[in-house]
């Protein structure tokens, strides 16, 4: 009796293994399918087309203020500003792990409509801000990929100090804005990022979020 349980319990855990495994290839197929059909591109669109209009009826007010305001927008790097999709398939969509242990090779690439967002803040005079997960060892490799995908003036490139441990990527990133509103007197007209903890915690305007399906930062 107690042979023939341990024998259902090895084909049911055998069962139970290949139907994950079947469920995880699918996924991941999705996630292909979702990039290469053009809806992923489709859909960041929808959001920087909404941020684009935005900041264009922000920039006319700010023109006919009486009282015009420092206007600055800040933005993510990973799947914001550039993308890390090839990498992330290279390596069969393991996570952003991946992406951190091949970050010095700056080889991710633009992504286009984030960077007409970009230069339209700078044709008007709007600052633009850096603010990425990415640590201090990092900094050459990241300004040599933003400056080789066409993102080559911004105001600062914030970088996550190497000892900052233990909290959600949301704090660090309220308090450089916090920062930029408060003691450098800017008016962060939006922030964009891919992660909601790139937006949480006020001191922007509007916020949008990209669709990125292939990972999570707390």
């Amino acid at each position: 009796m107690k042979r023939l349980a341990c024998l259902l319990l090895m084909l049911f855990s055998m069962h139970s293994y290949a139907q994950f495994e079947s469920n995880l290839s699918k996924l991941k197929q999705e996630l292909e399918t979702y990039h290469d059909s053009g809806q992923y591109t489709r859909d960041i669109c929808v959001q920087v087309e909404a941020a684009k209009w935005y900041l264009r009826q922000r920039i006319a007010a700010n023109a006919h203020s009486k009282h015009p305001k420092k206007l600055a927008i800040v933005l993510d790097i990973d799947e914001t500003a550039l993308s890390n999709y090839a990498m992330m398939k290279q390596y069969d969509f393991s996570g952003a792990n991946v992406i951190w242990q091949h970050m010095q090779d700056a080889s991710a690439t633009v992504i286009e409509p984030t960077l007409d967002l970009y230069q339209m803040a700078l044709r008007n005079n709007v600052t633009v801000f850096f603010v990425t997960g990415r640590t201090e060892d990092f900094r050459d490799a990241t300004v040599k990929n933003l400056e080789h995908e066409g993102y080559r003036e911004y105001g600062k490139l914030y970088m996550k100090p190497q000892d900052y441990q233990g909290q959600s990527a949301s704090v660090y990133k309220c308090g450089i804005r916090r920062s930029l509103v408060k003691k450098e007197g800017y008016d962060i007209v939006l922030s964009m990022g891919d992660q909601a903890s790139d937006n949480v915690g006020g001191y922007a305007d509007r916020t949008f979020q990209l669709p990125n399906p292939y990972y999570l930062i707390p």
